[in-house]
């Protein structure tokens, strides 16, 4: 099982590679209050983006605002890989599950991660039908 945790970004060089884009929050509501809590929004919203690590790797989370809409209005995930490295590709898969069994076991509510890995057996993602959560 995969722990998903806050720290602090590492000290050595790392670029940032795209791997999740929600161009809206609003859509999900609960996400954005979620996002909000968890990282305390409301607060500091012009804090460094949060990182978080999950089985070793790093993730970088990306708060967008748009005008007129509450904050965070949208969300990126990067991918944070030493130097020139390749990316981890199955292991950027089971880390994003990973989050998303984390973001929705927070969210509670009609929100249920059996739900959730039912949709990667329709899809069939397989680290999303077989992640448990954390």
């Amino acid at each position: 099982m995969s722990t998903v945790r806050r720290v602090r970004r590492p000290d050595i060089h790392m670029r940032a590679v795209p791997v999740l884009s929600e161009p809206n929050l609003g859509h999900y509501p609960e996400f954005r209050q979620f996002f909000a809590d968890q990282f305390e929004l409301d607060d500091a919203p012009f804090a460094p983006p949060p990182v978080l690590e999950i089985d070793g790797n790093y993730y970088e989370l990306l708060f967008v605002g748009y005008s007129g809409q509450p904050f965070p209005a949208a969300l990126e995930i990067n991918s944070l890989v030493p130097g020139l490295e390749p990316m981890d590709e199955e292991g950027t898969d089971r880390a994003l599950s990973a989050l998303l069994m984390w973001l929705v076991s927070g969210i509670g509510g009609d929100w249920k991660v059996e739900d959730l890995r039912t949709v990667g057996e329709i899809y069939r993602i397989p680290a999303l039908a077989a992640a448990e959560p954390t």
